[in-house]
């Protein structure tokens, strides 16, 4: 082979290599713009997911607040129902309380003396009751004047004598009664009594 022809053949080398080179290069160029291309698309994927992450989150936030609000609506009703059922219950205590007072205050009220009372037993003795205090009791004589008499319903002051037991033996009412003599008269009084229930006079 002559240098001519081997000189082509090198000539012919070179250029398949430059055309190689070129043709490597350009890959090169290309996948750098497709991944250029293909970084923004991948970032718009990131921030979509985040913006649906988002939106769940405050859809989640916000059905608990309503739950929430619901819950604190529902107890604020209860807590207001039994307020009110508290209050009826004590409205209901202070009128029976009232009620308690007005009729301890009626029994505390000062009853009349047992002497005006009209409905108070009037004591009463028959003949031979009124004789038999006679026979016990003997009265002096009477140094007063007519003037000085004392009658039923009238006070009477002063000292009083119980009557002995054989009077209360036979005469079961006079128990707890009391006598004293005024003006040659027998006046008798009932027990808890300061007034004169019977005047017995002379025969």
């Amino acid at each position: 082979m002559s240098s001519a022809h081997f000189g082509a053949g090198l000539e012919e080398s070179g250029r398949v290599a430059a055309i190689a080179n070129w043709m490597r290069r350009g890959r090169r160029i290309w996948r750098g713009h497709l991944q250029r291309d293909q970084l923004p698309e991948a970032t718009g994927g990131s921030m979509a997911n985040i913006e649906r992450w988002l939106l769940a989150l405050l859809s989640v936030l916000v059905i608990v607040s309503c739950v929430c609000a619901a819950i604190v609506f529902t107890q604020v009703t209860s807590l207001k129902a039994e307020i009110a059922t508290l209050q009826r219950e004590i409205i209901a205590l202070k009128l029976r309380v009232a009620r308690l007072d007005q009729i301890a205050s009626a029994n505390e009220a000062p009853k009349p003396p047992a002497a005006n009372r009209p409905d108070q037993d009037v004591l009463t003795l028959s003949r031979e009751e009124l004789q038999l205090i006679r026979d016990y009791i003997k009265p002096a004589p009477n140094a007063g004047s007519a003037t000085e008499s004392i009658k039923v319903g009238d006070p009477v002051t002063g000292e009083t004598i119980p009557f002995p037991s054989p009077v209360t033996d036979k005469v079961r009412k006079l128990l707890g009664a009391r006598f004293t003599i005024r003006n040659g008269v027998i006046v008798i009084t009932r027990n808890g009594s300061n007034r004169a229930d019977v005047v017995i006079g002379p025969n």
